[in-house]
């Protein structure tokens, strides 16, 4: 760490966790653990990895992750459980973009002097929950809603779920993406099928030696790209390998000081990640008023604008988390920083093998940076919610910055939004992009974009034809 003299306000990162509960028919239904019971055990390991677990005591402001639970308010209950029952208290929609926003949020809140000390907590019981109900078991851990409303953030409008919805779900959408991708490399079906095994292996060798991943098999190329009873094809070209899983049992914590608070409670310098910049931004909230299906501009911008903010080029960043949910967003993201696909991009494997809570994978992304960091060098993480919609970026150091600074960068973000009225287009189409949607069953139809003499696109459902076999 420098030896410069450093702002008292500065925020820092002092603790992070991780925690598990992996599948074990032997453990009695009375000792599973839900989802209060894990983010409090993340809470508590982050306090632990501090080295000063009584910050938990002091606790501020208390930001918590969207999930699939019903809680109106958990930061209150976990507040309560830690004991620190009057802490301001947020919940985040659930929007894969959520947990860099919190971090950033608590960030710019501690060096602004309006907190001292902040945890960001994020986690599911999704796997056990669902054991439960085939055995016909009521959990048996904590499900106290809260009774106070909580400060609300990462909101989006209906209309980015509706138009989701309506084509099928987000695993098409970012199928369509990566039809568009493919046509822009040129590549053929098969060819472009090798590409994204090969990318997606290289996911999957860190999350074999991730101890958090929820899947740590070490699969080869074929077991990845093609179709099989254990991994189906789910909308052409991606298999159940290539897409996110979130029935998962696990959660993630991070603990923030300022740096005079973390002094003063004797938490040791080199436990100290420095976060140096957040940004944010989103896409048009319809994705079929985007300009191309396979870029995106605002994901340029709040990329570059982090790094602009911490002074640092791509090329300083040694340790990288790019959202990964498939491996379309993965390839727009890096194309989009100037990330060379060969380089490793992931510090967990992913959301096909690593796999995390609905919302929290980058989460997890940042407990599992903090150690690196304290090791040198600098983060990135990519942080994505909807349909390539929302973008949040945070950079890490061990060194403090200058200023910390969270950027708003809605406004500098060049769209060139497509016209969009509701009226049917007129004349014949172009083909965009094409995939094919599966269930358990087999293909059930085919998804196209296409584009109009007038601007437009529209989102087209047809009749299945199976990829495998037509090559579409």
């Amino acid at each position: 760490m420098s030896h410069t003299p450093v702002d008292g306000r500065t925020p820092a990162i002092v603790g992070a966790a991780q925690v598990i509960q992996r599948p074990d028919p032997s453990i009695d239904f009375a000792d599973l653990r839900g989802p209060y019971e894990l983010m409090l055990d993340a809470a508590r390991a982050a306090g632990a990895d501090s080295g000063v677990a009584r910050l938990l005591t002091k606790l501020d402001w208390i930001g918590v992750v969207g999930g699939f639970w019903s809680f109106q308010n958990p930061a209150q209950v976990i507040g309560e459980k830690l004991g620190s029952p009057d802490a301001g208290t947020c919940l985040t929609m659930m929007s894969g973009s959520a947990p860099q926003e919190l971090v950033s949020l608590a960030a710019q809140r501690i060096a602004d002097g309006e907190l001292d000390v902040a945890l960001v907590v994020g986690g599911e019981a999704r796997a056990t929950t669902e054991r439960l109900k085939r055995a016909g078991q009521d959990p048996p851990w904590l499900r106290e809603p809260g009774s106070t409303l909580p400060e609300r953030v990462a909101d989006f409008p209906d209309e980015m779920i509706v138009e989701t919805l309506e084509l099928g779900g987000p695993a098409v959408f970012y199928a369509l993406f990566e039809d568009s991708l493919r046509r822009a490399l040129g590549q053929s079906v098969d060819e472009h099928r090798d590409h994204l095994a090969a990318l997606w292996k290289r996911f999957n060798d860190v999350a074999v030696t991730n101890p958090y991943a929820w899947d740590r098999t070490d699969y080869d190329l074929a077991a990845i790209r093609d179709p099989s009873p254990t991994n189906r094809m789910v909308a052409f070209p991606y298999t159940k390998s290539m897409v996110a899983f979130n029935v998962v049992d696990m959660a993630s914590a991070v603990l923030m000081c300022s740096v005079d608070t973390a002094r003063a409670a004797g938490v040791s310098l080199d436990r100290m990640v420095f976060p140096q910049a957040g940004t944010s931004s989103h896409e048009t909230w319809s994705v079929a008023e985007r300009r191309s299906l396979h870029e995106s501009p605002a994901l340029v911008t709040a990329g570059r604008a982090a790094l602009g903010a911490s002074n640092l080029h791509i090329d300083d960043i040694e340790h990288v988390d790019l959202y990964a949910c498939f491996p379309s967003i993965v390839q727009m993201s890096a194309a989009g920083l100037g990330l060379g696909l060969d380089r490793q991009l992931t510090v967990t494997g992913g959301l096909g093998f690593a796999a995390a809570p609905i919302a929290n994978s980058s989460g997890h992304a940042i407990a599992a940076m903090v150690p690196l960091i304290r090791e040198g060098g600098h983060g990135l993480v990519h942080a994505n919610g909807g349909c390539a919609t929302k973008h949040a970026f945070g950079i890490y150091s061990a060194t403090p910055p200058k200023q910390f600074r969270s950027i708003d960068c809605n406004d500098s973000v060049d769209r060139q939004a497509r016209p969009r009225d509701g009226s049917e287009p007129s004349g014949e189409g172009i083909e965009e992009a094409t995939t094919v949607a599966y269930d358990r069953d087999g293909p059930t139809y085919t998804a196209t974009s296409m584009l109009y003499a007038d601007g437009r696109r529209r989102f087209v459902k047809s009749p299945v034809a199976d990829p495998l076999t037509t090559r579409v």
